[in-house]
């Protein structure tokens, strides 16, 4: 008998913002990073504007997700736990399909937990280093207290590409359960055999 996976309106609409805020903030900080060959802005100033409004959009999206999983009750439930690195290997063995069924968990497993523990925590990491690069006469002793400009420069670019990769194999992840999570994402819910997965 299969299972359901359901998402809500709000989990539904928080998710295609985020992954549209990415995909904006990615294109306009590769452009700032190196403009050559890029015609998607028409100048750096632009770029850095658009780069900046969706930083905005990001972090109040980020903060009130982490409200929304509180009222709801299940900021304890996403945050990983030295305890979830156990089911780690039978997770990642079923994902890369060495076993034909997904671990039970209860509602989200541990590479999801770890990824939003993960997301949470780079997201304060790009702010504050996008604020530093944004405004480095105000804030360059704060530039200085991290190492140094450089330093911050190349730390908010590595990060960008942690979050390139974990989505990449987000939508890896979601298109080797037959899409059905994408289905669900996009119309609320779609069957499951494995699990019930709620947000």
């Amino acid at each position: 008998m299969e299972n359901h996976t359901h998402y809500s309106l709000i989990a539904r609409f928080l998710h295609w913002l985020i992954m549209i805020t990415m995909v904006v903030l990615g294109l306009s900080g590769l452009y700032i990073n190196s403009p050559v060959g890029f015609s998607l802005f028409p100048s750096m100033d632009i770029a850095r504007l658009v780069h900046f409004i969706f930083m905005y959009i990001l972090v109040t999206v980020a903060l009130y997700k982490l409200f929304y999983v509180f009222h709801q009750g299940d900021l304890v439930k996403l945050i990983f736990r030295l305890r979830d690195l156990r089911s780690l290997p039978e997770l990642i063995k079923y994902y890369i399909f060495l076993s034909k069924s997904m671990p039970t968990e209860d509602k989200y497993n541990p590479g999801q937990k770890a990824t939003y523990t993960l997301w949470f925590f780079l997201i304060v990491v790009q702010a504050l280093t996008g604020f530093i690069l944004y405004w480095p006469g105000p804030l360059g002793y704060l530039g200085h207290l991290l190492g140094g400009m450089s330093l911050v420069r190349l730390v908010h670019y590595l990060v960008t590409w942690v979050f390139v990769s974990t989505v990449i194999v987000h939508v890896y992840l979601v298109f080797i359960t037959g899409g059905k999570l994408l289905i669900a994402m996009i119309t609320g819910s779609s069957p499951q055999v494995n699990k019930k997965h709620t947000e």
